[in-house]
């Protein structure tokens, strides 16, 4: 009890130390002087170099000789800083508050935050969790990472990011940011320090992320042309420092004990987000008065669709990993065993280890966990696009489109199980679900045929725009702020019209053979006709997980390359392609009011819109009063972009209505 009463009192007295100085610091940034730097950092530093040499002399046994080396640690740190002082006075680098006295600061900071974790991990506990099995370094890294995973280092770096935000002037932005870092932080899975409570922590942590990412796309989604080339930074920032985390969490998960060497590099990715933190919070140089945007930096759109599936899939691997593996397997053990909960097949052999990578990749996004995630965090995006929607029908197919993906994505294929697939024609995409069974080819090829009367009555929409999981990951606002790069892209540009170019009908071509062929192999696979798998992988779910849970997202991570809606626009949605030839000789079609109008229009909004890059549509308006396409999926996006409400959709309820009135 007494211990617990130190470890208290100490934890206190020194975090409201560090948060007094945190205080000074920023409270004169403005007329900072260097007796004010000096003050902070022999301050800071002389309480790091007494917890260093403290913690050394109690981990090590009480001779003669460690007494000395943990003195010598505490002179050598103040010597260190008084060195560094002195140079700092006679090469007149100090000119006011400036970038070395920010960084300067912020690296005190954090290495008294790290050394006051480790010296109250010791005094708490009495040892670490090393052992002679083990070398130097991998006893060195459980001690760090013991310390850093542990309440007594994320508590008082809690209190102090706490402090920062009741003593600074926030902008919007700063505070989201240091919310989501400190939440992060809070929800750490290693920070009751047992087994019990990570899978609890990621979860939470998981939500935490995805809630504050939701906001931050909604925030690009607004700044297309209007936000500031520092928030712009700040926002990829976080964003890799999700990545990192996540990517952490899922290393430490494939060893399971929150204390173990493999939760080292989480303990680093928090004390990165506090680094991060402190920058934010002790900013250089003059705020931007001018905004930018995005639209011209590609880049950036880029990064963050691709830390932000990164993140998705090591946090989804975590969870799946940290509740279904048995406490026993560490390591890579981990991979092999959800492999084989998945569909019976040991990845990582000797055999083919590419085939295996693509496997095991493509498995945690094909698992409800990712596809909930994912779910959560691109819904929420429709959710907030269809509060600015006038249009009641966009709403209603926005709606659907949630449903559908919850219903026929998640739920169906995850849970119902492989008694239904002979009895519901849901899904034409072969290998998505499982290998082409004898009994699922009554089931497959009434997929095909609900999708083609769909098509032939209401248009490539009834697909692509409400029950392919795309009609989610397209309808959101971010994915609608877009479409800006069907135009600037320069790749987008080329393939811009109602038709497809060439070498799109070749990958058209080759996908459907390729389609074919592993449908095929795969019936004689499950028919014990033969065996025609890959390295114990059935062909048509090698196929599927292949192009839907790795090259579907790496085309939508490049949109801001290649243009909006890559898998409609060239190609390579065998389903998409089957519903747009249906749909072209349907009754679907785009038509207008007054194509005089259309004339007149000085902006041709509609084409801008268009989320499948229709040049020409504009011009087919002008010239026959109607469109057509293969292409075209009736998104709605030019309806809604006209200023003239001159656009409207000619569909089966149409034609019924020109029927009752002629007759």
């Amino acid at each position: 009890m007494k211990i617990f009463i130190a470890v208290i009192l100490t934890e206190i007295l020194m975090t409201a130390f560090i948060s007094y100085l945190i205080f000074f610091s920023l409270k004169k940034r403005k007329r900072f002087t260097y007796r004010d730097f000096s003050i902070a950092v022999i301050a800071l530093s002389m309480m790091a170099s007494m917890l260093d040499s403290i913690t050394y002399y109690l981990a090590f046994p009480v001779t003669f000789l460690n007494a000395v080396i943990a003195l010598n640690i505490s002179m050598f740190e103040m010597s260190i800083a008084v060195i560094y002082l002195l140079w700092i006075s006679f090469s007149k680098k100090f000119i006011g508050y400036n970038r070395t006295v920010s960084n300067t600061l912020i690296f005190l900071i954090v290495f008294n935050e790290v050394s006051m974790g480790i010296f109250l991990r010791l005094i708490a506990f009495g040892y670490y969790p090393t052992s002679s099995d083990y070398p130097l370094l991998s006893n060195v890294l459980s001690v760090i990472s013991s310390s850093l995973n542990s309440y007594l280092f994320i508590v008082p770096m809690v209190v102090e990011m706490a402090v920062i935000i009741a003593i600074t002037v926030e902008n919007s932005l700063n505070r989201l940011i240091s919310l989501s870092i400190m939440l992060q932080s809070v929800f750490s899975p290693t920070f009751l320090g047992n087994e019990n409570f990570v899978l609890l922590g990621i979860i939470l942590g998981t939500g935490s992320m995805i809630a504050f990412m939701v906001i931050f796309y909604e925030r690009i989604s607004k700044g297309r042309t209007a936000l500031f080339l520092t928030d712009m930074r700040k926002m990829r920032n976080i964003f890799l420092l999700y990545t990192l985390m996540s990517a952490s969490i899922f290393i430490g998960t494939l060893y399971h004990s929150p204390f173990y060497v493999g939760w080292f590099p989480y303990g680093i990715a928090m004390v990165a987000g506090m680094v991060f933190y402190l920058h934010i919070h002790f900013p250089i140089g003059e705020p931007d008065k001018k905004r930018t945007g995005w639209i011209k930096n590609p880049k950036f759109v880029f990064l963050i669709l691709l830390t932000s599936f990164i993140s998705e899939w090591f946090l989804a691997a975590a969870i799946e990993f940290q509740a279904y593996a048995p406490s026993f397997a560490t390591g890579f053990q981990n991979l092999v065993i959800f492999s084989n909960m998945l569909g019976g097949v040991t990845v990582f052999t000797t055999r083919s280890v590419i085939v295996d990578i693509f496997y095991i990749f493509g498995a945690i996004p094909n698992y409800y966990i990712f596809l909930t995630i994912m779910g959560l965090e691109m819904g929420a995006l429709v959710i907030f696009r269809m509060r600015t929607i006038q249009w009641k029908e966009k709403r209603v197919n926005l709606a659907l489109a949630l449903i559908a993906f919850a219903l026929y994505t998640t739920i169906y294929p995850n849970f119902i199980g492989n008694a239904t697939y002979s009895k519901l024609p849901l899904w034409a995409n072969v290998g998505a679900l499982a290998p082409l069974y004898p009994y699922m080819v009554a089931s497959l090829l009434g997929s095909y045929a609900l999708y083609a009367i769909l098509a032939l009555l209401f248009g490539r929409r009834s697909y692509c725009s409400t029950l392919c999981p795309s009609a989610v990951m397209y309808g959101g606002s971010l994915s609608q702020s877009m479409i800006s790069f069907n135009y600037e892209s320069g790749f987008s540009r080329k393939n811009i019209g109602s038709r497809f170019k060439g070498w799109v009908i070749s990958v058209i071509s080759s996908l459907w053979v390729i389609m074919i062929a592993v449908s095929i192999l795969s019936y004689f696979t499950t028919s014990k006709i033969g065996t025609f798998d890959l390295y114990g992988i059935d062909v048509s779910v090698y196929f599927s997980f292949f192009i839907w849970n790795f090259l579907w997202y790496i085309f939508f991570i490049s949109i801001p390359f290649v243009g909006m809606s890559p898998c409609r626009r060239y190609g390579w949605c065998t389903t998409g392609t089957f519903v747009g030839f249906f749909s072209k000789i349907g009754l679907f079609k785009l038509k207008v009011k007054e194509p005089e109008t259309c004339v007149t229009c000085p902006t041709k909004d509609c084409v801008s819109a268009c989320e499948v890059g229709l040049g020409d549509l504009a011009g087919q308006f002008i010239k026959t009063g109607e469109f057509k396409s293969t292409k075209c999926v009736g998104a709605g996006s030019c309806l809604e972009a006209c200023p003239y409400d001159n656009i409207f959709f000619y569909d089966i309820r149409n034609f019924l209505k020109e029927r009752k009135t002629k007759s």
